[in-house]
């Protein structure tokens, strides 16, 4: 069956404070590790203000001190020293706010990765907010597939599957079901993730096509179609059946993809004649003139 390549891990990088880009550190196509910089904005004022509130807050934890022991001393009276902490207290919350917001002028990657498209250049000038970046981690990479209802319970988690792509014809990659979706969609198929350890050899990218093979203990029945008798691909497929001198377009539901040929788990029956040429020429009730076909036929 065939499945759509995405990223272990992928996010937009979004700027939490506002100001000049002062440098860019995020070419797109570059690695980056985990808390690596990005983008640096303009950290001036930010830099004055954590100044202040970091020396606001040390006098408010001396004030404390030297009102604590004015009150063991019997000096001053318990609502002094309590407006005091109180006092500490809020100046800790502005230095807290202060130090957040100074760092912030930093834009760090979140986790490893490639930088995939930058959206702000250097002397531009950002808002909080703002999208600046996007970010995928290839490290690993995971192939959606859909699985019809009659096969679903061969992909629990955990599961080995043999990965090939027409990228890579000649290789076989070692993947397993990393998770499987516990609702079935309107086409009554079930959304399964398999996660693949990529590679400089695999070089899996996002949005890649890869076909993934189930690794079957036995022999089964199965209603056939060739491959070529899909209209608009395995993800949606519809071939075109004859009947009485017509054309009637028809949606399929999708098994395990062979070679050349793919599974049908519902919208055929056995004995019905699909075009195998020319279909792209067609459309829904149109006459046609069967020169050559070829019929389905279960197949063990």
């Amino acid at each position: 069956m065939t499945g759509t390549v995405e990223a272990i891990r992928e996010a937009d990088i979004f700027s939490e404070t506002g100001g000049l880009v002062k440098r860019v550190s995020a070419e797109p196509g570059a690695q980056k590790k985990i808390g690596e910089g990005l983008f640096q904005i303009d950290d001036e004022l930010a830099s004055a203000r954590h100044k202040q509130a970091e020396l606001n807050y040390r006098q408010a934890k001396k004030n404390v001190e030297r009102y604590t022991t004015l009150y063991r001393e019997g000096a001053v009276a318990l609502s002094a020293l309590e407006a005091v902490q109180l006092q500490c207290e809020g100046a800790e919350a502005e230095f807290v706010a202060a130090s957040r917001k100074f760092s912030n002028s930093r834009i760090k990657a979140p986790f490893s990765g490639v930088v995939s498209s930058r959206f702000v250049e250097q002397g531009e000038l950002v808002h909080e907010g703002m999208k600046v970046a996007h970010m995928v981690d290839l490290s690993s990479v995971k192939i959606i597939v859909f699985v019809s209802e009659r096969d679903i319970i061969k992909f629990t988690p955990g599961v080995a599957l043999t990965v090939t792509s027409d990228l890579y014809p000649a290789e076989r990659f070692s993947g397993r079901v990393g998770s499987v979706s516990d609702k079935a969609g309107r086409d009554h198929t079930y959304r399964v993730e398999v996660v693949l350890k990529n590679s400089e050899k695999s070089g899996f990218r996002s949005g890649m096509f890869a076909r993934v093979l189930y690794r079957g203990d036995g022999m089964r029945e199965a209603l056939l179609v060739p491959r070529a008798a899909l209209l608009t691909g395995i993800r949606n497929p519809e071939v075109f059946v004859v009947r009485n001198g017509k054309a009637f377009l028809r949606k399929i539901v999708a098994g395990l993809e062979l070679q050349k040929s793919v599974e049908v788990v519902s919208g055929l029956e056995e004995g019905d004649s699909v075009v195998i040429s020319g279909q792209d020429e067609l459309r829904d009730g149109f006459d046609v003139t069967v020169i050559t076909g070829k019929k389905t036929t279960p197949r063990k």
